[in-house]
């Protein structure tokens, strides 16, 4: 009798179908089909717009807020591939010269601001972006008459400024006061209870340094004082609620979370607080660190990225991936044993609150795995470096000098893209690559071009999504 042959049948999807099929992919999703598929990969690079949610994923981006209709995706997926290509390679196409007045007593950069302090005023000077259709020719310069300032924070998205004010108080301590203003007028902001908050920090020595971080409806003033002693001002800015903290330092994940670093019984861990209620601030995990830096000076470094996808500016053609966002914890060590300085690499969304209470307390021996260490000898010289959602920005100093006196430097980046291709290997600087983690470092080094320091010397650097902004000095 004749036999029964099963056969197999392979139905092709016509392009016209599975466009329709891609188009409703996020930028993830597309890429790993692409990486899946060859076929959907041709079909993706064919088209201007596949191709645009394609790099997204590569670069770490998600679509921004700005409307399609006068940004179509040809100059959406330009200037992302612009942007794709320079940033590794700290390639810029346009330099502008600001000179800042020799009476400034602080120059820094807050938001999308250049800002510097004179005696009895505040200047802002705004940042140009092609990301977020702001050329030159369009920025703003801003001045305001103002008592001087030791600390401001902008907040762009909310009209925010926050400028600090230390003085001498009753009994010697030092008072502080904050400005809550409209970034625009510099009037009461229309969401604050007062123009105004002032409290006493309740320490007599004087401040070193005054630094201010805004998320949503939270500020955090971070005051260094000279001897060592650090203090943290935890405000709700709208209600005026507040709260001091002790911690080695602490950072902002979001408006309702805080990541702080606290030694307790010699051991130095990562507190993760619910700060919802300011009235009720609860420890929700506890993270512990290496043993070896118990006797470290730990610093946090500040992401300048949008950590929501609210947070993103409504003139954005794209904006860094929040999920994508890199912590950066440094360790230097002290003492006459100290040997250098260490830099610890995690997604910032690995802190996240638990149900299981067996989960709580997470050891290092665990977490660890989810981490990268980068290690510096004592001869460099490295000093705030600048993290911009997956990229970290930093000035490195190896101690030599140049023919006019000048400690050399070079500007550096470490890229962690999330499906960026990784040029070349880790160096040995990397001491941990954690097998769990999904950071891979891409690293880039750059010696400043004559033409961009014109023989002044490179005293630090500040970075946002869009520019690199280098602060030379004369040393005469």
């Amino acid at each position: 009798m004749p036999h029964r042959l099963t056969t197999f049948r392979r139905y092709r999807i016509s392009n016209d179908v599975l466009m329709i099929i891609l188009d409703k992919l996020n930028p993830v999703t597309l890429y790993r089909t692409c990486q899946a598929f060859q076929r959907v990969y041709a079909l993706v690079m064919e088209y201007q717009h596949l191709r645009y949610k394609f790099e997204l994923a590569v670069v770490g981006m998600r679509d921004g807020p700005a409307s399609s209709s006068t940004r179509s995706p040809l100059i959406r997926l330009q200037v992302l591939l612009s942007y794709k290509k320079d940033w590794p390679r700290l390639d810029w196409t346009d330099e502008q010269k600001i000179r800042i007045p020799v009476t400034a007593t602080q120059v820094s950069v807050s938001g999308d601001f250049l800002y510097y302090v004179g005696g009895q005023s505040l200047d802002l000077v705004e940042l140009p972006s092609c990301r977020t259709n702001r050329p030159p020719s369009q920025t703003r310069h801003l001045r305001y008459n103002t008592s001087q300032s030791d600390g401001v924070a902008i907040d762009t998205l909310q009209s925010l400024i926050v400028a600090s004010q230390t003085y001498s108080g009753a009994g010697g301590q030092i008072g502080l006061r904050l400005k809550i203003r409209n970034l625009w007028n510099f009037d009461k902001h229309p969401r604050a209870s007062s123009a105004y908050y002032d409290c006493s920090t309740h320490v007599t020595q004087p401040v070193a340094k005054v630094s201010i971080v805004i998320s949503g409806n939270r500020v955090v003033v971070t005051l260094d004082f000279i001897g060592g002693l650090t203090k943290h001002l935890l405000l709700d800015w709208c209600t005026l609620q507040a709260m001091w903290l002790e911690e080695q330092d602490v950072i902002l994940l979001s408006s309702y979370s805080l990541l702080g670093i606290r030694k307790v019984h010699s051991k130095m861990s990562l507190y993760l607080y619910n700060i919802y209620d300011m009235r009720n601030v609860a420890i929700e995990r506890e993270f512990e660190l290496p043993a070896i830096w118990a006797r470290s000076i730990m610093r946090f470094g500040r992401n300048s990225s949008p950590n929501s996808d609210s947070s993103a500016p409504s003139s954005a053609l794209f904006y860094s991936d929040p999920s994508a966002r890199v912590l950066l914890l440094t360790a230097k060590q002290t003492g006459p044993s100290g040997n250098g300085m260490h830099w610890m690499f995690i997604n910032e969304s690995f802190f996240r609150p638990t149900t299981h209470a067996d989960r709580r307390s997470v050891p290092w021996s665990y977490w660890s795995q989810f981490c990268l260490i980068k290690d510096f000898p004592n001869s460099t010289l490295v000093d705030n470096p600048q993290v911009v959602g997956s990229r970290v920005i930093y000035l490195e100093k190896d101690g030599t000098h140049s023919s006019r006196g000048y400690e050399r430097s070079r500007l550096s980046i470490v890229d962690f893209s999330p499906n960026a291709e990784v040029t070349t290997p880790p160096t040995r600087t990397w001491t941990l690559i954690g097998k769990m983690s999904p950071l891979r470092p891409n690293e880039t080094h750059r010696e400043f071009p004559p033409t961009t320091t014109n023989g002044l010397a490179v005293d630090r650097i500040h970075a946002t999504e869009d520019n690199v902004i280098v602060l030379l000095v004369c040393i005469c």
